[in-house]
């Protein structure tokens, strides 16, 4: 009965023992095939845009290589430069007391400098800057126009950032009907004015949702939203998708912009079925699914933005087939939502109430679970709205009472607003709003199918697409300057946002005059472009193409951004970098033949030998050295101990003629391509600490003689560290052939040192340069002074 019961035990053990490993391989299995399925359905783009951000290095193109940055002709480059002063001159007329105006603001207001900034691509941006001033100083409105402070009448397509929706007159009178409403109150906070019920029950309609909250802008609508769906689900995961913009906030920005480590929140592929089975697979640790369905328009891409478009395939629209398909996905995804018992949230901030009246609900066709409401809400005023179901918008826990979800905000449902709003939502939810909207959605559907076929017919290289009353200037041949056509536009009469040309927007007051108007002023801005040249495709034998262009931008990055960390480091220091512009920058003229190379090479022995080499003393200790490496040519191929040992004493010694006897010239040879004294003293320390390791690697294992030939060949690496390091420095800032300039002259040094210096063996005995030896001029040339400096201390 003992061994029986000893046997159960055993038996028991090994079973607990059994189950307990099983359901621990059975966990890790399952965190294995989740993380797989996330991995496959993640979208590198935010990630891969993050990480390129910190890495990648800015630089400005001069405006010897501005023009012409796509590989164009000198006479295309000179057409451009030709079109940018008369654009620039254009400005300056039309907008002289808004650009004198602007240029006080723009100091001030930090948002003015990063919208100024973030125009064009980052290497254009410092020659635009100074060369066109664009203001964002303005007046009054009429209609769709907007009349600045030089009173120009300009057709505005920026939507106010998506706000004018329904155009600034209804916005100006529905803010006044809605002030006469609520001024009686004013600015009272916490009471509610009567008129928050009227917008209550209508968004309720609109949205089809159980209850709502204010709040003062889009981005803090998103932020309440996102934290009551986690706070109620108790799941801390958001799930988004590539491309979509959900505001400023770090909690849903995973990728560029955003400094904070993001651990929360997941960036999938959108319209991607491996999207669907990630949720699916982590329902249990997702709070939300937030869409912005703006991406209908651009699956997987960000927010069109001039800033990017380096080339014409940065920016895509989708086909109307897409649109369909993404009406689809919308389905799908709302079918796995539900499935899976998580919440889907629309992001409606600028979709709302501008791709229909009930907004991107009513035009797919999806219901969601939470909306954001947000820009033209408000009547003409900030606002923000989130609704939901009951559920998903309580913030406290019933069962625990210390658990709550704080939101709240001192100007949530200010009564101005909510006039504004009132008066909003009253034309919105009427007949006469869903007839503007077919009316104003069917002409606008014309234009643009009339534009295109015009711009065809003009031979413009650009087509329009849109998505109701959102749309963008696709750009159909490559091309690097297609950003400019923003400026164009602007000087033709239309107004547009910072982003330029990628997100446009006309509002439900355009007339067939403004549709008009603007396809004029927008054709009249393509031809004036094309005639400057900024869409020359190049020639038959030299086409300028989409992967030509990738190619010039990649080596553009690439170069600037390894420069400019090498020359952030030691290493610069070390192989002497010479300064790339200002005046201690070096002048280098490649040369183009033969001849042009050898008087190249002997002019810059000239500049060398006045520069630091006019002591008689220092002359013959060059005479010397020089004479000891023409001999160490010939013994470097069979004998490299006696080279190395002879060559490092010649070093020495001629670089000891300039410590000791010829006064300071740091400044010069700054511009003499070649090694200054600090970077000399780099060397002295490089051939000091070769045979050092050297000799602590032998560690005894060798007597003296026999560690002559490894220190030798230490002393050789150093050398080609050196010599090619700086060789490879001078490639990379001036090109091939400057860099060979360099290598030949150092080559042959010795040889012309000779013939140069050949009468200082017999005036150096008598000569008085012995004189100016001394500490001082050692120590002028350790803290590197200019030669001016170095002369007086004589």
């Amino acid at each position: 009965a003992r061994t029986l019961g000893a046997m159960g035990a055993t038996l028991i053990q090994y079973t607990t023992g059994l189950v307990a490993v099983a359901a621990l391989l059975a966990y890790v299995f399952n965190r294995i095939y989740k993380i797989g399925l996330t991995l496959i359905a993640t979208s590198p783009t935010p990630y891969g845009a993050r990480f390129a951000s910190g890495i990648l290095r800015s630089f400005s193109l001069g405006e010897d290589k501005f023009y012409c940055a796509d590989g164009a002709s000198e006479e295309i480059a000179a057409k451009r430069r030709a079109g940018m002063d008369a654009l620039a001159a254009s400005f300056n007329k039309q907008f002289p007391a808004s650009q004198k105006a602007s240029e006080t603001i723009l100091n001030g207001i930090s948002d003015l400098r990063f919208t100024d900034t973030n125009r064009v691509p980052f290497p254009f941006q410092k020659l635009v800057r100074e060369k066109l001033n664009v203001c964002s100083l303005a007046l009054t409105s009429e209609g769709p126009s907007i009349i600045d402070l030089d009173g120009n009448k300009t057709l505005d397509v920026s939507g106010s950032y998506g706000v004018n929706v329904c155009g600034y007159d209804n916005y100006k009178r529905w803010i006044s009907a809605g002030w006469e409403r609520t001024k009686d109150l004013g600015p009272v906070l916490g009471p509610l004015h009567p008129i928050v019920g009227e917008n209550l029950a209508m968004i309720k309609a609109v949205s089809k949702l159980d209850e709502i909250s204010f709040h003062m802008s889009g981005t803090e609508a998103v932020m309440c939203a996102v934290r009551l769906a986690c706070f109620n689900k108790r799941r801390k995961l958001v799930v988004c998708f590539a491309g979509a913009y959900h505001g400023w906030w770090d909690g849903v920005q995973p990728g560029p912009g955003n400094e904070r480590a993001v651990n929360d929140v997941l960036c999938l592929k959108d319209m991607s079925p491996a999207s669907l089975a990630a949720i699916r697979a982590r329902a249990s640790e997702i709070g939300c699914v937030i869409v912005n369905p703006l991406q209908g328009f651009n699956p997987n891409s960000p927010p069109p933005n001039d800033m990017v478009l380096m080339t014409a395939s940065i920016r895509k629209a989708a086909s109307v087939s897409t649109l369909d398909t993404y009406a689809l996905w919308l389905k799908q995804l709302r079918a796995v939502c539900t499935e899976c018992d998580v919440p889907l949230m629309f992001d409606e901030v600028y979709t709302g109430f501008r791709m229909a009246p009930g907004g991107a609900q009513e035009y797919y066709g999806v219901a969601a679970d939470m909306v954001v409401y947000g820009k033209t809400l408000g009547g003409g005023l900030p606002v923000g709205v989130v609704c939901g179901k009951k559920e998903l918008m309580r913030r406290f826990d019933p069962e625990h009472p210390l658990r709550v979800s704080y939101v709240i905000g001192t100007f949530a449902a200010h009564p101005l607003t909510m006039g504004a709003m009132n008066e909003f939502l009253r034309w919105a939810t009427s007949p006469p709003a869903k007839e503007t909207y077919r009316r104003i959605g069917g002409e606008f559907a014309d234009w643009i199918e009339t534009t295109n076929k015009m711009l065809l017919k003009e031979e413009m290289p650009f087509k329009l697409h849109n998505l109701t009353t959102v749309w963008t200037i696709i750009f159909n041949t490559p091309g690097r300057y297609h950003w400019m056509f923003q400026y164009y536009l602007r000087a033709e009469g239309i107004a547009l946002s910072w982003v330029g040309t990628g997100r446009l927007l006309i509002s439900l007051d355009f007339t067939k005059e403004d549709f008009a108007n603007l396809q004029v002023k927008l054709i009249a801005a393509g031809k004036r472009m094309r005639d400057d040249g900024w869409w020359y495709l190049g020639t038959v034998e030299k086409p300028i193409t989409a992967k030509s262009i990738s190619a010039t931008m990649g080596k553009e990055m690439a170069y600037h951004t390894v420069m400019k960390t090498i020359r952030d480091g030691l290493l610069a220091e070390i192989l002497c970098l010479p300064e790339s512009e200002g005046p201690r920058a070096p002048q280098a003229v490649a040369p183009s033949t033969m001849k042009e190379f050898y008087e190249e090479i002997m002019r810059r022995k000239h500049d060398d030998h006045k520069a630091s080499h006019s002591n008689c003393v220092n002359q013959f200790m060059h005479l010397i050295s020089s004479t000891i490496f023409i001999f160490n040519y010939y013994t470097i191929w069979g004998n490299c101990t006696t080279t190395m040992i002879l060559g490092l004493f010649s070093l020495v010694l001629r670089q000891s003629g300039h410590a000791i006897f010829e006064p300071p010239c740091h400044d010069e040879e700054e511009l003499l391509l070649g090694f200054n004294t600090r970077s000399k003293c780099f060397v002295v320390a490089g051939y000091t600490l070769a045979p050092l390791v050297t000799l602590l690697q032998l560690s005894g294992t060798v007597n003296f003689v026999q560690a002559l030939e490894p220190v030798a060949k230490s002393w050789l690496l150093v050398t080609l560290f050196f010599v090619l390091g700086h060789t490879g420095l001078l490639w990379m800032q001036y090109g091939f052939r400057i860099s060979m300039v360099w290598l030949v002259k150092l080559i042959t040094d010795p040889f012309t040192d000779v013939a140069a210096y050949y009468p200082a063996a017999i005036n150096v005995w008598t000569s008085p340069d012995w004189k100016t030896a001394g500490w001082d001029t050692f120590q002028s040339h350790l803290r590197g002074d200019p030669k001016s400096k170095g002369e007086k201390a004589h």
